[in-house]
């Protein structure tokens, strides 16, 4: 650690500031890499980076709001910049406000369409607003663009459950389980919707 203190050379130099402050982020020790993000953006107000990773270390500290604040910055910077928009959609997210956490996602997805996990989690905060076939349109995408998507399989087969399909969400329960036999929340998943549908096929037997 006290080599990274002194690793800046040049006390005028905002990209030595920023990258110190990566590799404090990258330590877990988020408060100084904020620190050092806060010199790199007094000597360069129009740095898009350390406006950015500030907002990365802020969350990562559950400073959402601030976070959010410096990724408003960064897109002010640079409109094209998606790692905002995405992460920012994050925060909002966080913050139980999926309406917002969508609009970021929308924008990511506008700016690269074959960005596999923007779908994922607009399709999670679409979930959040019971928007369940939306969610699932997007679960389809990102599998699509990421046949391996694990996750994806996973929240499609949840959403399917809650629409009252049982036999349709096993199948991605399954698949998820046969790209990664231990993610247990697929395993649960899939075992509360073999025990619905069970249930079910007893009240038609009836």
């Amino acid at each position: 650690m006290e080599n990274t203190k002194n690793a800046i050379e040049d006390p005028t130099s905002a990209e030595a500031y920023a990258d110190r402050g990566n590799e404090f982020y990258y330590q877990g020790d988020y408060q100084a890499a904020i620190s050092d993000y806060d010199v790199a953006i007094r000597l360069d107000p129009e740095y898009v980076r350390a406006y950015y990773n500030r907002g990365l270390a802020k969350s990562r500290l559950g400073k959402y709001f601030e976070a959010i604040s410096d990724y408003d910055q960064a897109i002010r910077l640079d409109p094209n910049e998606t790692r905002a928009y995405y992460d920012r959609g994050l925060a909002k997210s966080k913050l139980g406000h999926p309406e917002a956490a969508i609009a970021d996602y929308d924008e990511v997805i506008r700016l690269n369409p074959d960005d596999a996990m923007a779908y994922t989690n607009r399709g999670l905060a679409k979930s959040k607003l019971g928007k369940y076939f939306e969610a699932i349109s997007d679960y389809d995408a990102a599998i699509r663009l990421d046949p391996k998507y694990v996750i994806a399989y996973n929240n499609r087969g949840f959403m399917k459950s809650q629409l009252g399909h049982p036999e349709a969400a096993i199948s991605d329960y399954d698949e998820a389980l046969r790209l990664n036999p231990e993610y247990a929340r697929a395993r649960t998943n899939r075992e509360n919707a073999q025990k619905a549908l069970r249930e079910r096929e007893k009240e038609t037997a009836v």
